[in-house]
């Protein structure tokens, strides 16, 4: 088969989409088993413990295999500091930005709620890029009463006579809107004491902001719908004289304490809260909490995974690598990866694990070792579980698949008289 052929075009574009994914991490929402507890105590939720290794949601949101970690929680209050990394949040004029003022108020409130008794979690600890789907991942593996995403705001201009706090909370959930209550009027009634020329919005006060059909904007709100979550958003950075009173450490640590006492009223008491808003709809947002440029830590090393071959096998991987342009220990990868691709394709039959007559023989005379990270390693880890075989033999189920695909013949079109059924009937 020359590399013009059709099965390797075809091939060559699905590797394309196959592996696009892969890097992408693209998924539906999946089910979580705990979280341990990583290398500078980065939380990991525990997406899948199989025979083959643990496999993780990693900081970037991608599933990876890591066997080292501590289990860690459930906890009390998970407290999300936002933003981190490249996604600087509001930055005042005094250069004050986000994501900094975010976690110093994150330590406060952590450090005043442990005082009161309860646990607490924060899901990043340092700056860090961290996306959305992971922070939500992160509360909704900790199991906690109350989940807090801290924030300060930016963009408004008009003038006020109070501050400019606002939250956000889950559409038509009671708790979750009486937590946004009680969290505006701490943060609330703690800055109005000061004279300072302030801004809001329309918005001041609790609220929830809408896209259709009716669903919450924010991806920490409508990513937990099974946690109490709210969002505060305490000042405003982009009006300076908010920022000089924000850059105040006691300033910092009050409103860490103001958030702390409202997480307190509502765990400890039935409060109403009060400050309450119309929902609104309005599906724009800034774009950010994405994994778009995020980059994984290496937790784990590499792991080689060796792989046996007849020399007839070695020597159909060996012409199928040449004729795509690709090198065996790639292929073998993505042959991997295409038994995933498959099997998440939407209706296709769940795996079953193959009879023991059925399973590949992997352990021939000629070898070939591939070197798997983290990520990819989790895909292998997955497919052996899901065939209930070895890591050894779904490489070699690959393997064989592969040359399978790539020794299809290219359909050969009719004669354009070519009758169309045997009884001369036509399209």
């Amino acid at each position: 088969m020359s590399p013009g052929t059709a099965p390797t075009r075809l091939l060559v574009g699905a590797a394309c989409v196959v592996m696009a994914i892969a890097a992408m991490g693209i998924g539906t929402a999946t089910a979580l088993d705990g979280a341990v507890l990583g290398p500078d105590e980065v939380i990991l939720p525990v997406v899948a413990r199989l025979p083959g290794g643990t496999i993780v949601s990693s900081t970037c949101g991608n599933q990876i295999v890591y066997d080292d970690g501590i289990p860690y929680g459930p906890v009390d209050v998970v407290l999300d500091p936002g933003h981190g990394g490249p996604e600087s949040g509001s930055v005042g004029s005094n250069g004050l930005m986000e994501r900094d003022l975010n976690l110093m108020v994150a330590f406060h409130a952590q450090l005043a709620l442990e005082d009161l008794g309860y646990t607490v979690a924060l899901t990043r600890r340092r700056d860090l890029h961290m996306p959305i789907r992971q922070r939500t991942a992160i509360a909704n593996a900790l199991e906690p009463k109350a989940f807090v995403s801290i924030h300060h705001n930016g963009g408004a201009a008009r003038r006020s006579d109070t501050p400019g706090t606002e939250t956000f909370h889950q559409v038509d959930d009671p708790e979750s809107i009486r937590l946004a209550g009680i969290l505006f009027e701490e943060v609330q009634s703690l800055f109005a004491p000061f004279w300072v020329p302030w801004v809001d919005t329309v918005h001041q006060g609790a609220s929830t902001r809408l896209r259709e059909p009716r669903a919450e904007t924010y991806g920490i709100l409508r990513m937990t719908p099974d946690l109490t979550s709210v969002i505060v958003e305490g000042l405003y950075l982009s009006n300076p004289p908010e920022a000089q009173l924000l850059a105040l450490p006691q300033i910092q640590e009050m409103e860490g304490r103001a958030i702390a006492a409202g997480i307190h009223r509502f765990l400890s008491t039935s409060d109403p809260g009060s400050g309450f808003r119309p929902e609104f709809f309005d599906p724009h947002t800034t774009g950010t909490g994405t994994a778009r440029g995020c980059v994984d830590a290496q937790l784990s090393p590499p792991v080689g995974i060796t792989t046996g071959f007849t020399a007839e096998e070695h020597a159909d991987l060996v012409a199928t690598a040449r004729a795509l342009g690709w090198s065996t220990d790639w292929l073998l990868r993505f042959g991997v990866h295409t038994l995933k691709f498959l099997d998440d394709l939407p209706g296709t039959a769940a795996i079953t694990p193959l009879e023991v007559d059925a399973r590949p023989d992997a352990y021939g005379p000629i070898t070939e070792t591939v070197e798997w990270d983290q990520a990819d390693h989790a895909v292998l880890v997955r497919m052996a579980d899901a065939y209930g075989i070895t890591r050894t033999e779904v490489q070699k189920l690959g393997a064989t698949l592969m040359v399978f695909l790539a020794g299809l013949e290219a359909p050969t079109a009719p004669p354009d008289d070519a009758e169309a059924t045997s009884d001369g009937a036509s399209d």
